[in-house]
This record gives C-alpha cells, structure tokens and sequence, in this order.
C-alpha cells in the first residue's frame, strides 16, 4: 500500500511539472495537453485503488492514516484538474484572438492583390508563401509525433510500474494471509489497469494518425 501512496506522489510530481510548463508558456502543444490529460486519469485511478486498500487495511492506525492521505490526494487532484481546466481555457481564448487579430489584418491588407495570380511578381509571392507554410506544417507534425511519442513512452513507465506494484501487493498479501478475496480483488483491478493502459495506446495511436493524416 505505502508502494502505491509512493506512486500516486510521483504521478502528481509529474504533472505539476507539465502543468507549470503549460502555465509558463513553454509547452502549449497538443502533445503537453494529452500527456496531462493522461497523467490526470492515471493519478485519479491510482487513487481510487489506494483508497480500496486503505478501507480494508486491518490496523486501524494505518489505515486512518492512509485515509487522510487519500484525501490529501484527491484534494490535490482536484486542484491539478482545475487548473488544467483553467489553463486550457485560456490557451483557447488565446488562439482565437489570434485568429480573429489574422483575419482582421488580412481584411485590411489592401496591398495583397484578390488574385495571387495576376501578375508573375504576385505568384512568386505566393509560391513562397505557400513554401514557408508547408515548412511549418511539416515542423509542427514533427512536434506532434514527437509528443506522442513521449505519452506513449510515459503510459509505458506507468504500465510497468503497475505491474510491480501489483506484484509486491500479491507478496505481501500472501505473507499477511489476507483473504482470497482480497487478491482476486487486486488482480480484477491490475486487468481493468491493463485494458486502460491499451485504450491510452492506441487513443494515442490514433491520434497521431489523425493528425498526420488531416494536416497534410
């Protein structure tokens, strides 16, 4: 139980690291926002699971203490939530000012002709235009891939790091003597893990697929 407390801080360590990179700006990409919406659901599910552990633990100071730690941590998952909620918003408020700020300079820019094609200088114009587009297109596939290639390595961790929890959890079930019930109870949860961690993967997959495949 302390194993999986440990791995609950660890998780909550890491996002609040990707989230500060969100809130300075460094990282704003749909990489950063999925690996912190993964990291949420992962951080929610460990605590659920320490939870259950914690209501069967057999000492009663225990596990009033892993009570109070429980609700430490979902206090603290909340607070995560809300601010990635948060910051979510504002980056989506951020671009369509955007938009709308590009939209009004096109509108007012009289000195690009209605018809690029018009005159040979004008299609040069253009053709270099439509250049540093494709640039930008290609560097920021490049950041998406890469990004979810980084979830993907991240839900790999979390997967392995389950697996040996689950297997520490089984010894100590069994040198405790704890009730038959109490182990299937854990290896239902380590097969719901499992089916979760492939749903990641291939949520992932897929949307590095759609990405590739609609912006190019």
């Amino acid at each position: 139980m302390n194993n999986l407390y440990k791995h609950a801080l660890k998780q909550e360590q890491g996002l609040r690291q990707d989230l500060e990179k969100f809130e300075n700006g460094e990282d704003v990409s749909v990489g950063i926002q999925g690996q912190i919406s993964v990291g949420l659901t992962s951080l929610k599910r460990t605590i659920d699971d320490y939870d259950s552990l914690a209501k069967r633990e057999m000492i009663l100071v225990k596990q009033e203490k892993a009570l109070v730690n429980v609700c430490k941590l979902r206090d603290d998952y909340n607070e995560l939530k809300s601010q990635f909620d948060r910051l979510k918003q504002r980056e989506a408020n951020k671009m369509a000012q955007n938009s709308r700020a590009e939209l009004l300079e096109r509108r007012h820019n009289t000195s690009t002709p209605e018809y690029p094609f018009q005159h040979g200088s004008s299609r040069e114009q253009y053709a270099l235009r439509e250049h540093d587009f494709l640039n930008e297109t290609d560097s920021k596939l490049d950041e998406f891939i890469a990004h979810g290639r980084e979830v993907l390595h991240n839900l790999y961790d979390q997967n392995n790091t389950l697996k040996s929890a689950q297997r520490r959890m089984l010894d100590a079930a069994n040198t405790l003597g704890l009730s038959r019930n109490v182990i299937q109870y854990i290896e239902r949860r380590s097969t719901q893990d499992k089916w979760i961690f492939i749903g990641g993967v291939v949520l992932t997959l897929f949307s590095m697929w759609a990405i590739v495949h609609y912006l190019t």
